[in-house]
C-alpha cells in the first residue's frame, strides 16, 4: 500500500486550481515539473488508478471488451392500473442504450377482458420481435391510473 499524500500537497492540489496560484499560496514548497504532475494524480485519483490499471491488465496479456450493449434495444412495458386487480391502460418505451428511440402513448384497455389484454401484449411483444429483435420486456411498470397521461 502507497504512503499517505502530504497534507500540504493534498490542501494544495484540491483548493488552487491553477499553478500560478499555487505558487502563489505555497511558494515555500512548490517546485515546478514536480508539483504539475502530483497536483494532477491527486486531483484525479480515479482516471490514474484505472489508466493503472488498465495498463497491468494489457501488460498480462488480458484484452479488455468494449461494451457491446449499448446499442441494443430494449422495451418497457408501462401498464397504468392496479396490480392483480384491474388494468386501466398500457403504454410502451423502446430505448436503444440509454436514449428513448420510440414511445407508444398509453392505450386504454377499458372493456377489454383478462385474456384479450393478454393477447393485446402478446402482439405487442410479436411486433417488437419483428422491428428491433426484442424477444421479451426489460422491465414491467406498475403505475397510478390516475397519472395516466390520456385521461387529463
Amino acid at each position: 500500500m502507497g504512503r499517505k499524500p502530504n497534507p500540504t500537497c493534498l490542501y494544495c492540489a484540491k483548493n488552487y486550481r491553477t499553478e500560478a496560484e499555487a505558487k502563489e499560496k505555497h511558494p515555500e514548497c512548490y517546485v515546478g515539473h514536480n508539483c504539475r504532475i502530483k497536483r494532477g494524480r491527486l486531483r484525479n485519483p480515479g482516471k490514474v488508478n484505472a489508466k493503472r490499471r488498465a495498463y497491468a491488465a494489457r501488460k498480462k496479456g488480458i484484452a479488455t471488451i468494449e461494451p457491446i450493449l449499448p446499442e441494443a434495444y430494449r422495451a418497457e412495458l408501462e401498464i397504468y392500473g392496479k396490480e392483480n386487480q384491474y388494468v386501466h391502460a398500457i403504454a410502451l418505451k423502446i430505448y436503444q442504450g440509454n436514449k428513448l428511440s420510440h414511445q407508444m402513448l398509453p392505450q386504454h384497455t377499458k372493456g377489454l377482458r383478462q385474456p384479450e389484454v393478454e393477447a393485446y401484449i402478446q402482439k405487442l411483444l410479436s411486433y417488437l420481435e419483428t422491428e428491433y429483435g426484442i424477444d421479451c420486456f426489460g422491465l414491467i411498470y406498475w403505475l397510478d391510473p390516475n397519472d395516466c397521461p390520456g385521461c387529463c
